[in-house]
């Protein structure tokens, strides 16, 4: 009975020893976790998000944008963004070199046709020169401002404020736009949601009564940032 205990026992401890210093199963190691993308903590939800925004960025930097050049004035490339608008394209007004004093616009809105915007223009001129106002009156044609009535432009924001009191004065709501200027060209940046560049028939379609204009391609990373197109 003492040799068959003193025998368990050894088997015992023989067993401990070989529990403790066998080799790890592969597949019994610790899971390592992979770093996270900022390096630390984050929620399920900031990880979704931080995914998506990069995702997003990583889309349109490999776009291709479309520069346009050749518009003699602001309110040129403002009725080109309108009509790029209306084909389903994204315009951004992009001025080069220095920046140069706004100049302001003082008009009426526009209304919803010509001749309501003839008889606006009509009304204003005749209560101008029964003011005796020295004011300039013109019917606005082109533009995202087209059948409006144009009031001046100034190069003083002072001034222009004073013309928009004295009409109001008559009893009109006149407005004031402030257009920016710059001592390089005008540019239009373009970029089609639909696909990677201005397709033929759509820029036939912008460029049609403006022979002057040029077209060039280029990333739209090296020409804009991502957040300025909607």
């Amino acid at each position: 009975m003492r040799y068959i205990a003193l025998f368990l026992l050894i088997v015992n401890i023989g067993y401990f020893i070989w529990a403790f210093v066998r080799p790890l199963d592969p597949q019994s190691k610790a899971y390592q976790p992979k770093e996270l993308i900022n390096s630390g903590l984050m929620l399920v939800s900031e990880f979704e998000a931080q995914t998506a925004a990069l995702a997003l960025e990583n889309a349109v930097d490999s776009k291709t944008c479309s520069i346009v050049s050749g518009f003699a004035t602001v309110d040129d490339a403002n009725g080109f963004i309108l009509l790029a608008q209306r084909l389903n394209l994204v315009g951004l007004l992009n001025l080069t070199g220095g920046a140069l004093p706004s100049q302001y616009r003082v008009f009426l809105p526009s209304e919803p046709n010509r001749s309501l915007a003839t008889r606006k223009l009509d009304s204003v001129s005749a209560a101008v020169e029964a003011a005796q106002l020295q004011v300039e009156t013109y019917l606005i044609t082109r533009g995202p401002l087209s059948e409006g009535v144009g009031l001046g432009v100034f190069i003083d924001a002072e001034e222009a404020g004073l013309v928009q009191s004295q009409l109001s004065e008559l009893g009109y709501m006149p407005e004031i736009e402030e257009i920016p200027r710059s001592m390089g060209e005008i540019q239009v940046l373009l970029r089609s949601l639909n696909s990677n560049q201005v397709e033929g028939p759509e820029w036939l379609e912008l460029s049609d009564d403006r022979p002057d204009l040029t077209l060039t391609e280029n990333l739209c990373e090296t020409i804009a940032q991502a957040s300025q197109f909607p």
